[in-house]
């Protein structure tokens, strides 16, 4: 495209943003399964998610985020945690506004994570038979050997596009719990602190935020740890 050292390319992605972001989508990494470190999940279906059914049975609303939710694995998984944990309250979902917003920097992987197909191996193998009839419907013919996300579980799942290094985030309303897992990973200490500050504002009180497991937290002056890397604001 004629560009002819980095020095160009580097002016290029200045100045043109659809560059900028055709650069992201190269360079993101997306590694990722259903139901990735299920002990969050299960910490989400068994403590947090009774206490918010108390704390928000007035206007029956929950609102979770999954910052650089990738190809979509992990929101999906949220969402069908929180729909097990309707159930098994004997709450039906559709009496609460349930949603669920995912984001990431890369248009690419959002594309795939909005479709919500994946290889059957992407589910973990201890995960019982009757949620995978549930949730999921198996490929047939030229998709066998695939999975599909149910259309009630997409339907509380929002996707767009975001970058967490942004000043501030275009959200009105506060989060409940936010996932933000194995990207810190890739920020420098001061990114971090500017990424866990805006969570901190974004979170609702008490809200809860879940980091990756190889992750550390830095704000201890605003967050205390719960769990294995999650943690409830202060």
């Amino acid at each position: 495209c004629g560009i002819r050292s980095f020095q160009e390319y580097y002016q290029r992605v200045k100045n043109d943003n659809e560059e900028l972001v055709e650069m992201l989508n190269c360079i993101s990494t997306n590694t990722t399964k259903l139901f990735r470190e299920m002990y969050h999940f299960q910490f989400l279906r068994n403590t947090v998610m009774p206490e918010l059914l108390r704390r928000n049975a007035r206007e029956k609303t929950i609102r979770i985020w999954s910052a650089g939710c990738s190809t979509g694995e992990e929101p999906y998984s949220i969402a069908i945690t929180v729909l097990e944990a309707l159930k098994h309250n004997n709450i039906r979902p559709w009496d609460w506004n349930v949603r669920i917003l995912a984001t990431d920097i890369s248009t690419q992987v959002l594309r795939t994570a909005q479709n919500g197909s994946y290889e059957i191996e992407q589910l973990p193998d201890d995960l019982p038979p009757d949620m995978v009839s549930a949730y999921f419907l198996k490929g047939v013919g030229p998709n066998e050997g695939c999975i599909r996300v149910k259309d009630f579980v997409r339907d509380i799942v929002r996707f767009r596009r975001l970058n967490l290094k942004d000043g501030t985030y275009p959200f009105k309303r506060k989060f409940d719990a936010i996932f933000c897992r194995n990207v810190m990973i890739y920020f420098d200490e001061k990114m971090k602190r500017h990424v866990f500050s805006n969570f901190h504002y974004y979170l609702a009180a008490n809200g809860y935020l879940f980091l990756g497991h190889s992750e550390t937290m830095l704000g201890r002056d605003q967050f205390v740890p719960v769990h294995i890397t999650a943690y409830r604001k202060i």
